[in-house]
């Protein structure tokens, strides 16, 4: 099974309407099935609040879609280590991201620092 991991930057995308959405929407007609963390579940929802409870509801009917990796001590720990670049919480979603291994076909983001240090691991990266 080869996975899309979507940051919460992608996955806003997919529920409000900003210019990246449509290109985004159809490209991820190519990967029905994605990925994320757990962390998303709060991210998402703090983010989407602003735009109103039905757009929180539409990320919270979504969350059940993706394969979500749980955040634990091991993947606490793998995030403390990545480069010092990242920002904690994008360092857990990269993280989370690499525990995939070989299942993952592209991260998806947004946040250019953690695309520029996803791609000096070696992670296939998308922003599209």
């Amino acid at each position: 099974m080869t996975l899309a991991y979507l940051d919460t930057s992608a996955f806003v995308k997919t529920i409000v309407q900003e210019p990246e959405s449509a290109r985004l929407l159809s490209w991820l007609e190519q990967w029905p099935e994605r990925a994320s963390c757990a962390l998303l579940r709060t991210e998402a929802v703090r983010a989407l609040r602003s735009h109103g409870q039905g757009l929180v509801e539409a990320a919270r009917a979504r969350f059940p879609t993706l394969q979500l990796t749980r955040i634990d001590d091991r993947l606490l720990d793998e995030a403390a280590q990545l480069p010092i670049e990242l920002r904690s919480l994008n360092a857990i979603h990269v993280a989370a991201a690499l525990s995939l291994g070989s299942d993952l076909g592209a991260l998806v983001t947004y946040d250019l620092r953690m695309a520029s240090v996803a791609r000096e691991l070696g992670l296939p990266v998308a922003s599209p």
